[in-house]
């Protein structure tokens, strides 16, 4: 997904380079996290996170 890279950026053509997911892709994940139970697992974080 390159649609948050700097204007005047050069790709390759090599691969696609799609604005934004794709709906297939929405799609898998959709069915992955059905396949889940639609849970939300809470995450513990002991350290402060370094972003």
């Amino acid at each position: 997904m390159v649609g948050d890279l700097p204007e005047g950026t050069e790709l390759p053509d090599d691969v696609p380079n799609r604005k934004g997911h794709s709906a297939g892709f929405m799609g898998r994940l959709f069915l992955a996290w059905a396949a889940m139970g639609f849970r939300n697992p809470k995450l513990t974080v002991n350290e402060g996170l370094d972003v």
